[in-house]
């Protein structure tokens, strides 16, 4: 992986303290493969890979809920089309991020490339975008209308993803960064591992305190 940083979205501060910041980001270099890179903690974003505290299932040791089988019953799952239901798409992006109060900064073009699972109860309730590389599934984006929380369509979500995943060939689902409390619940699933920037841990313990960390952090750049 050849390392770049990024000094044009980067800050600093010179003059009060020694602060800067620069986005690190890596690019394959020839004969390197996606899984590999996977492997090594790192994470597709676009036309870049990201080193970050990634979690990821080993699906060796995946085990779903009895909960979740029985609510995945309520709920028709299927492949989905990106290109002809984009307009579906959107609109349940609309209600993902008024219900979390999110900004709505997803560009589409970059899941274009995505296979899309589809959730339906009478009607579309959720998608999951997710990628293969060889034997290894990245869960890009999960979006869900919350019309019905009582679905628990996350935990349904994940376990059509790992289904998904085995169906494969694949050894393990990569759910992208663990911080902060909205990432809690992914310690929950069976098989869980985070990344340390030097190896894949287990340590659920070690995980809960460095997301309750996170929760602390306070930056302004006024």
């Amino acid at each position: 992986m050849k390392v770049k940083f990024d000094h044009i979205e980067g800050f600093g501060k010179v003059s009060d303290l020694d602060f800067i910041y620069s986005a690190p980001y890596g690019m394959l270099e020839p004969g390197e493969s996606c899984s590999q890179a996977l492997k090594e903690g790192w994470i597709p974003w676009g036309d870049a890979w990201f080193n970050l505290r990634s979690v990821r299932i080993d699906l060796q040791h995946y085990q779903p809920a009895q909960t979740t089988l029985r609510l995945r019953k309520k709920v028709s799952v299927g492949k989905g089309n990106f290109a002809q239901n984009l307009e579906q798409y959107e609109a349940l992006y609309a209600a993902y991020c008024q219900h979390h109060g999110f900004a709505r900064n997803i560009t589409w073009e970059q899941f274009g490339d995505c296979e899309v699972l589809e959730y339906h109860t009478d009607h579309l309730v959720g998608i999951s975008l997710y990628k293969v590389y060889d034997d290894q599934f990245v869960a890009m984006q999960f979006i869900w209308d919350y019309a019905e929380p009582k679905l628990s369509l996350g935990n349904v979500a994940q376990l059509s993803e790992c289904e998904e995943a085995i169906l494969r060939g694949c050894t393990h689902v990569y759910l992208l960064g663990g911080y902060e409390h909205c990432c809690r619940y992914k310690a929950g699933f069976k098989g869980f591992e985070f990344w340390t920037g030097a190896e894949w841990n287990q340590n659920i313990d070690l995980y809960y305190k460095l997301v309750a960390r996170d929760e602390q952090i306070q930056i302004s750049l006024a």
